[in-house]
This record gives C-alpha cells, structure tokens and sequence, in this order.
C-alpha cells in the first residue's frame, strides 16, 4: 500500500500580506503547541504509581538518585514484588524537604 503524503504548495506573499498573517500563525502554534503539552501532562498523571525506571524519566533524574532519595525516606509502595514509586508521595516527600 502507498503511503499517503500531503501535497507540497507553494505560496508566494508580499511583506504585507505576511506580516499580516504571521501573528495569526503564531499564535495557532503557540496553542496548539499548549494544548499537546497539556495532553502530554494528562497522560503522564494517569500513572499514579510507576516503576523505578519510568519514576527516574519522570522526576529526570537518574536510578541511583531514586535508591538515595529511597534511603532518605521516599515512601514506597511493593506491588507485585516489585517497588513502586507514587507520583504525590515523592511530592509531599519534596515538600517536606524544603528549606
């Protein structure tokens, strides 16, 4: 099966016309652009628990700052053998360590 791909068109402005119009795009980028972080941002609250891996990509930081953090006191929840790591509990941890 052919891929489907969009036709390329090519548009041709005066300075005017694309000073007119280049508010107008960005300000559609900029909400789109808002809008699919927000999306992104919903989907990643779903998760309330996460496993070591997925919980270092979504605090950014690595596994072995997750094992401090752990020894330091991070709550963590043992579901099916396995550690996991909440969303809100590392949150409040945060919180709670804030000088």
């Amino acid at each position: 099966m052919e891929s489907m791909t969009s036709p390329i068109i090519k548009v041709y402005l005066t300075d005017a016309q694309f000073k007119e119009l280049k508010q107008d795009l960005l300000d559609k980028f900029s909400i789109d652009l808002v809008n699919n972080l927000i999306d992104e941002r919903i989907q990643q609250e779903r998760a309330p628990y996460l496993n070591q891996k997925e919980f270092s990509e979504w605090i950014g930081e690595s596994v072995t700052t997750i094992k401090q953090l752990k020894a330091k006191g991070l709550p963590v929840s043992y579901a099916l053998d396995t550690p996991r790591y909440g969303k809100q509990s590392y949150i409040d941890f945060m919180k709670t360590h804030e000088r």
